[in-house]
């Protein structure tokens, strides 16, 4: 697709090939999926990419991260908020839409470069008349509370009155398309003008009372003087519609142009929130759509100079890998330590928005080598809820803090006790009774953000809190096996879900040593070189040397579980004598194809695994492991993972590349790039999988490119390249210096150091100052 099918309006703004996602025609049945592909997020709120003037599939969600409610469902999920995004166009009563008129010209494009969503659309109605429509929308992320839709209209072989609606809806309602599970999260508190002219409405959620304002107006200009003649503004039940008229000539092009403004309680008081998004959407004006557009794009330029991975001699790959990126940059918050980022970024309902370990093991390791300030906010969020934590272990008969499988607003356990079928019936969810590995993630989350960014003050205060806590939890959960000596983690579900539970599932005793071993070492090292710091833990967590001495038992006791005589890790005790299945076929898109056993058996009776567990605990503990038990249980558990979970093929990817798998390693690469541009797993209509976006980024950059940590903590980089690229360069923070890396396909690296000061690096073996 090239943008010269685009006017002036949209080509002028448009950047290079490599940076657009195009949709070139449109089929009804594809709506959700490019309503997920084209969302919109800037940190503070997230807007799927539905068409503006509705059609008839489409789940036109628009969420503010932070705002949860629960209501009638079993958890509690992101909100769905009032949408402001509808404009609606008439010519005698004929609605101009995409799914009213013939369709002569179709194409909608993702500028991930600028941000923004483009279209361009030829239309005839059931008369013929015709019209062309281009447009472009954007949320801003120079200030959070605007958004924009700007739409140049064109009657081509007509000329008469256009009407024009812009609409926002409140009635909109969380799983919009699920008869059994549609639930209204808010209650109108405010429907009416926002000033002389313009919509607002106000909302709130139903059990917390937060309330949130929307306001919008629009305009017209024709040759840059305003054409919009008879303007009204209209309140129909839970809409509010803002109507107005143009006069139009054949062929003479006319600007429409909406200005939104959205806040929340949480910035400004209730009261103030009509006149706060008023005053918003006034200066907005006067700064000017275009204007705020450039700022809006100054903004990702900056982002992008931190964040792109720009590849040479694989242009689809790269692109696909920049998809990731924008979606995953998009969604983090540098502003608010309150926020996290959830499975589904802000771009889909399921899972409700809620954070998973996904954040600390996927996501967080791109934020704290690309945008740190992003990463604190995220470590930050865990100790706000820390007191919850402490809550939700207590709950469960055990010590310390027990973080939740899900965690939302208030740190309270959101995975549903119950899952209904589809028929209404419901079965039991033991997820988060089972799955307590995400407590390690936290705290292996706490030590990777200390080793990338070297924040020490965190450490030392909040950091050591968390993690004293975390160590306690572990310590509780084990149980002693006097028979055999040791320690035990019985009934528990790792990585793996297919196997649900299990007795010492080898991923989690692992990681609850790890767990206990490196606070064990921190408390040594504060009590010797900060003092103060330590007394104050002491104080505040009331940590005894009894209670240290038993985590030491615990940690050299604990139950690893092998296959005896060989290298082989056991995934969880009694897993070996399993029905050894394994996968042979794979389908169009490189991805595992079901096998055969598995339409007689429940996958739980075989070796099958829903996703990377034991190889899982290799990437992140890999220090742990010589080279040959490391290759040895990549190939036997690569032959019975059937990728279930979209968190596992950057795994794979990465570990491929560990043990010398390098062809696997790239095609696992593909496989996760291309999750959602190719629908790979048939659910991107739910929204953007936010963990395999930031395990791409951890695939190029910890695989391919070879960087990684020295136990010292120097950054050492030793690539290996895919046959496929000549060139790799992408830039990271690293001790107060900013790093531009450049690989070559011969494996060699070259660093400069942007700003900041100088720092040592192992290229290939040498050391070098930069």
């Amino acid at each position: 697709m090239s943008k010269i099918m685009f006017s002036e309006n949209l080509q002028s703004k448009l950047h290079g090939e490599e940076w657009l996602i195009w949709q070139e025609q449109y089929e009804a049945k594809e709506n959700l999926k490019y309503e997920s592909l084209f969302a919109l997020s800037n940190g503070y709120l997230g807007i799927r990419g539905s068409h503006e003037e509705g059609t008839k599939i489409t789940l036109p969600y628009l969420y503010i991260n932070g705002v949860f409610d629960k209501s009638e469902t079993f958890m509690r999920e992101l909100a769905t908020l009032p949408n402001w995004l509808g404009i609606k166009l008439y010519v005698e009563k004929e609605l101009i839409g995409i799914e009213d008129c013939e369709i002569v010209e179709f194409a909608r494009v993702l500028d991930m470069k600028g941000a923004f969503l483009g279209k361009r659309v030829h239309l005839r109605d059931s008369k013929g008349r015709e019209t062309l429509i281009e447009g472009i929308r954007f949320v801003s992320r120079n200030n959070v509370h605007r958004m924009g839709i700007k739409l140049h209209v064109t009657p081509l072989n007509y000329s008469g009155i256009i009407e024009v609606e812009s609409i926002i809806d409140g009635s909109i309602i969380n799983f919009y398309d699920a008869p059994r599970f549609k639930v209204k999260h808010t209650y109108m508190t405010a429907n009416e003008k926002l000033a002389t002219d313009g919509c607002y409405i106000e909302v709130a959620t139903r059990e917390n009372h937060l309330h949130v304002g929307c306001g919008c107006r629009i305009e017209a200009y024709a040759d840059g003087k305003p054409v919009l003649g008879n303007r009204m503004t209209s309140i129909f039940g839970e809409q509010c519609i803002e109507f107005g008229d143009i006069h139009v000539e054949e062929g003479k092009e006319v600007e429409i142009v909406k200005y939104v403004s959205m806040y929340t309680e949480r910035e400004c008081p209730a009261y103030a929130l009509h006149t706060t998004v008023e005053k918003e959407i006034e200066q907005f004006i006067e700064t000017g759509f275009e204007e705020e557009l450039k700022l809006h794009e100054a903004v990702y330029a900056q982002m992008w100079e931190n964040a792109d991975l720009k590849i040479t001699g694989d242009a689809e790959l790269n692109q696909a890998i920049r998809f990731n990126i924008f979606h995953l940059m998009s969604t983090g918050n540098e502003h608010d330590e309150h926020v996290n980022v959830g499975a589904k970024l802000l771009t889909g309902e399921e899972y409700g928005g809620h954070a998973f370990w996904d954040t600390e093991l996927f996501m967080l390791p791109f934020f704290a080598w690309v945008f740190p300030k992003t990463a604190q906010n995220l470590e930050n969020y865990r100790y706000h809820l820390l007191d919850a934590a402490r809550a939700n272990a207590h709950k469960n008969g055990y010590k310390g803090a027990q973080y939740p499988w899900e965690s939302a607003d208030d740190g309270t356990e959101q995975c549903p006790d119950w899952t209904i079928e589809p028929d209404g019936t419901c079965y039991r969810c033991y997820v988060a009774v089972y799955e307590h590995h995400v407590t390690a993630a936290v705290a292996y989350g706490i030590c990777n953000y200390i080793k990338i960014t070297q924040d020490m003050e965190f450490l030392y205060s909040k950091g050591a809190e968390i993690l004293t806590e975390t160590a306690r939890f572990w310590a509780s959960r084990c149980e002693y096996n006097q028979a055999q000596d040791r320690y035990e983690i019985n009934q528990v579900t790792g990585p793996d879900e297919w196997h649900e539970p299990v007795n010492n599932n080898l991923y989690t005793n692992y990681l609850a040593r790890w767990n206990l071993r490196y606070v064990l070492s921190l408390l040594t090292a504060m009590k010797e070189e900060k003092a103060d710091a330590y007394r104050a833990l002491v104080e505040k967590t009331g940590l005894t040397e009894c209670e240290m001495e038993t985590w030491r038992e615990v940690q050299e006791k604990i139950y690893l579980p092998r296959k005896e005589g060989t290298k082989l890790l056991e995934q969880f005790e009694g897993y070996f004598e399993l029905d050894n299945v394994t996968i042979e076929q794979y389908d169009e898109n490189d991805w595992p194809v079901r096998p055969e056993a598995l339409k007689t058996k429940k996958a739980s009776e075989t070796q099958i695994t829903k996703q990377a567990d034991v190889v899982m605990l290799l990437h992140l503990l890999s220090e742990e492991f010589d080279e040959e038990t490391m290759k040895e249980n990549y190939t036997y558990y690569e032959k019975r993972a059937l990728h279930g979970s979209s968190l596992s093929p950057s795994i794979f990817s990465v570990m491929g590349l560990k043990v010398g798998d390098d062809s696997k390693a790239y095609r696992y690469l593909r496989r996760a790039a291309f999750i959602d541009l190719l629908n790979m797993q048939g659910n991107t209509r739910e929204g953007i999988h936010a963990a395999n976006t930031g395990g791409v980024w951890q695939t190029v950059v910890f695989g391919f490119a070879g960087v990684s940590q020295r136990e010292d903590g120097m950054l050492k980089v030793r690539p290996n390249m895919p046959k496929e690229w000549q060139n790799l360069t992408f830039r990271l923070h690293y001790r107060g210096a900013w790093l531009e890396i450049t690989v070559d396909g011969a494996n060699q690296a070259e660093i400069k150091r942007l700003a900041g000061e100088a720092v040592e690096v192992e290229v290939n073996g040498v050391v070098k100052e930069i």
